[in-house]
């Protein structure tokens, strides 16, 4: 690709919105290393562009068609940095007055493309002008000029996808490559739960079967639907990132994909296994801190030896398999209760929802226990001098004094306070939520409510994870480090970053074969391997995939510190396969193709 300009437009440039941002910053350096010169493509939003952006002055022959687009289309356009590694090249685009001709812009998209668009809001209405200005700046770019030779424009998404329609219907002298992470009708059906997705999928490609168009008229999502079609077809390479989403794309899109774009990470940027090992120790201390703050004023239970599991991403209950692992979870509490074992299974749910606040109570526990860890921390000075003088003496250390009577005072007020039994059971979830939810309710009906007689614990933490949080205090992959497994059996995902992070940062993980990665990692597995444990829910009902989690969880609660070990260094390994020096050739592939093709 060293003689290709290539350029990469988003809704998600330099403006964080879901899990194509990840996509995006991870592979960046592969993208600027293997072509001529890279830009960045993405919409102007001041508040985003106010920390993720860095404004320079554009060359001449650009700024002259900046120029141009503004006064004969009032398009404003902002050259500059995105500040991510490499800093890329970034050009943002504001659509500014042609946002005052966004009926204009649907009109054309349904006389040309039969996009029904009529009744839409601004969901649809802001992404579609933006595109539509980025299509009006691109071709302007390459009839000036300024863009010349090898040009692979590569859009994502159908919010992108009106700027790739502009250049195919005015012919512009760019090679085109539309990825679609998944398709709106697909995660608009298994959002709702209306239908079994994959029946309709396989139902679909019968002869005489189920009309995707007609069934987005059903759930409301024609317009969408229609640009994400009319942009897949009419893309020089039309791409998605996994084999479960290709199958997807070819029944909903009508076009199969010309080449599978899995999702990767840049593995240098996770931490060799022998540091794995160390963030681990370090955030577990504070993550028992926590649990112990948490706990301790309603019972005493025993955290040190628990075993900690995570399920995170957004809120959705089904696609992200949220059912599932409470499900589960509720059954391994309920054998657990039977066996008399009594080793806890801590489980973290990072699913933000809206909350009120944090709970004052909670606030209150963490804040004496936080009191009590400087009071101690304050006193090792003193204690280390009182009995290296004592061994020095000769003096037996029980008579030493080590503990003076100020300090025991302190901690005995402290420790009473902390210790001060209140009343019912600790909450399940450390805020106050705005109202209750289907994790709430799940949690409910499964009985995890954090009985000292339960051995899963539970904590909805529903807030996105921060050093400033207040409460547990700790960034995202730290948090994660702190844990040992990572659960994600989600029924709807079109790769699933998570489970491969968890992997990354050395950590059992579970998967399903309805995830991208899933699907990816399966071939590469033993038999029974719980390294990585992928859950068939492919063709079985719900309660087989709860069944088949409760039967995972309780093998990794057994297993020994060396088995589990082994499998987090196994983890790790496979984690590599997902590695962009690995995966980004099948962008090069996709590009050359394009060329190819244009």
């Amino acid at each position: 690709m060293e003689d290709v300009t290539l350029l990469e437009v988003s809704y998600e440039v330099a403006n964080k919105v879901g899990g194509i941002y990840t996509v995006l910053v991870s592979k960046m350096s592969y993208a600027i290393d293997n072509a001529k010169t890279y830009y960045a493509v993405g919409p102007y939003y001041q508040k985003s562009a106010a920390s993720e952006f860095k404004q320079e002055s554009p060359p001449n022959d650009m700024k002259a068609v900046f120029d141009d687009v503004e006064r004969t289309h009032g398009i404003r356009c902002y050259y500059g940095r995105w500040l991510v590694e490499k800093g890329p090249r970034t050009i943002l685009v504001d659509p500014h007055k042609l946002r005052e001709k966004t009926n204009d812009v649907k009109f054309r998209l349904w006389e040309e493309h039969k996009i029904d668009s009529w009744q839409t809001d601004d969901w649809f209405n802001d992404p579609v002008v933006w595109s539509k200005a980025t299509g009006i700046v691109i071709q302007k770019l390459v009839e000036s000029g300024f863009l010349k030779g090898n040009v692979v424009v590569h859009f994502h998404e159908w919010l992108s996808g009106a700027g790739l329609l502009h250049l195919k219907s005015n012919n512009v002298k760019a090679a085109t490559v539309f990825t679609t992470h998944s398709t709106v009708l697909g995660r608009t059906i298994a959002e709702t739960g209306r239908e079994d997705l994959y029946e309709i999928i396989n139902a679909g490609f019968e002869k005489g079967g189920i009309n995707p168009d007609q069934k987005a008229y059903e759930y409301n999502v024609h317009a969408k639907h229609m640009m994400e079609k009319a942009t897949a077809v009419n893309a020089n390479v039309f791409t998605t990132v996994s084999e479960i989403m290709a199958r997807e794309c070819q029944f909903v899109l009508g076009r199969k994909p010309d080449v599978i774009l899995s999702n990767g990470l840049d593995m240098n940027k996770f931490p060799p296994m022998e540091n794995v090992f160390k963030i681990h120790d370090k955030y577990r201390h504070r993550l028992r801190d926590f649990l112990l703050g948490y706990f301790l004023p309603y019972y005493e239970t025993e955290m040190d030896d628990a075993l900690v599991c995570f399920i995170s991403g957004r809120y959705e209950f089904r696609n992200k398999g949220i059912d599932i692992f409470i499900g589960a979870l509720g059954k391994v509490n309920e054998r657990l209760k039977k066996s008399g074992n009594g080793k806890n299974i801590v489980a973290f749910i990072w699913i933000p929802a809206e909350t009120r606040g944090r709970k004052p109570t909670v606030v209150e526990h963490l804040r004496l226990l936080e009191d009590l860890d400087e009071i101690v921390e304050g006193e090792k000075g003193r204690i280390e001098k009182d009995v290296l003088k004592a061994f020095l003496s000769g003096k037996p250390q029980k008579k030493c004094g080590v503990f003076d009577e100020e300090f025991l005072n302190k901690l005995k007020e402290l420790g009473t306070r902390l210790k001060k039994k209140e009343a019912g059971n600790p909450p399940i979830t450390p805020f106050d939520m705005a109202s209750e939810n289907s994790i709430t309710s799940a949690l409910v009906k499964n009985g995890l409510l954090n009985r000292k007689s339960d051995r899963v614990k539970v904590i909805y933490y529903p807030v996105y994870l921060s050093v400033k949080d207040g409460l547990l205090g700790i960034d995202y992959y730290n948090a994660m480090a702190a844990c040992d497994v990572g659960i994600f059996p989600s029924y709807y995902e079109s790769w699933g970053y998570t489970p491969l992070e968890t992997a990354a940062l050395g950590m059992q993980a579970v998967t399903t074969d309805l995830s991208g990665y899933g699907r990816f990692i399966k071939s590469y597995l033993q038999n029974g391997e719980t390294s990585i444990s992928v859950i068939h829910r492919d063709k079985k009902p719900d309660s087989s995939a709860v069944r088949e989690l409760e039967e995972i969880l309780l093998r990794i609660y057994g297993m020994s510190p060396e088995e589990r070990l082994k499998d987090c260094r196994r983890a790790k390994e496979l984690s590599m396969l997902a590695d962009w020096s690995r995966l980004f050739e099948n962008y090069v592939r996709a590009y050359e193709m394009a060329l190819k093709l244009h």
